[in-house]
C-alpha cells in the first residue's frame, strides 16, 4: 500500500503539534518538519476542518490539537487525507473497463487488503505514536 505525501505530512504535523502544549505556527511547523509552507498551510486547513487541529488567529494564537491524542486514530486521518485508496484500477472512483468484470476476484481481494491496512492503522492513535517519538532537530538547524 502506498500513501501520498499528504498523509505523511498530515501525520507528522499532528505529531509535532501533539508534542507540545505551546501553539505552533505554520512557519514553525514548516521549519521543524522540513516541509514547504504551502503544504503545511493546506494540510493544517484540512485537519482543522475535520476537528483534528484548532487554529486561532492573532496574538497568542496558533495551531493546537483539536482533540486529545487518544481520540485521533491514524486510520481516520489517512481516510480523511487520501482522495482514493484504489490500489488497482477497479477500486478507483472513476469508471474502469476490465475484461474480467463482473466475474473477477481481484477487486474483492484488493478491497479487503486496503481495508485491512486501514483497520491496522485504526489500532494506533496519536497518543501511542507520541509515546515512542521525539522530534529531532533537522540537520543543519
Amino acid at each position: 500500500m502506498r500513501l501520498s505525501q499528504a498523509s505523511d505530512f498530515a501525520l507528522r504535523i499532528l505529531m509535532a503539534t501533539g508534542q507540545t502544549d505551546r501553539p505552533q505556527t505554520v512557519d514553525s511547523l514548516s521549519t521543524q518538519l522540513g516541509l514547504a509552507k504551502s503544504h503545511v498551510m493546506k494540510i493544517v486547513a484540512q485537519l482543522a476542518r475535520a476537528g483534528y487541529l484548532k487554529t486561532t488567529r492573532g496574538r497568542g494564537g496558533g495551531i493546537r490539537l483539536g482533540r486529545s491524542p487518544e481520540e485521533i486514530r491514524l486510520g481516520d486521518v489517512v481516510r480523511l487525507i487520501e482522495p482514493d485508496l484504489g490500489v488497482v484500477a477497479c477500486l478507483k472512483p472513476e469508471l474502469t473497463v476490465c475484461a474480467f468484470l463482473p466475474r473477477c476476484a481481484l477487486k474483492g481481494a484488493m478491497s479487503r487488503a486496503a481495508e485491512a491496512f486501514l483497520d491496522s492503522l485504526d489500532t494506533e492513535t496519536l497518543a501511542t505514536i507520541l509515546a515512542g517519538t521525539q522530534l529531532a532537530s533537522l540537520p543543519g538547524k
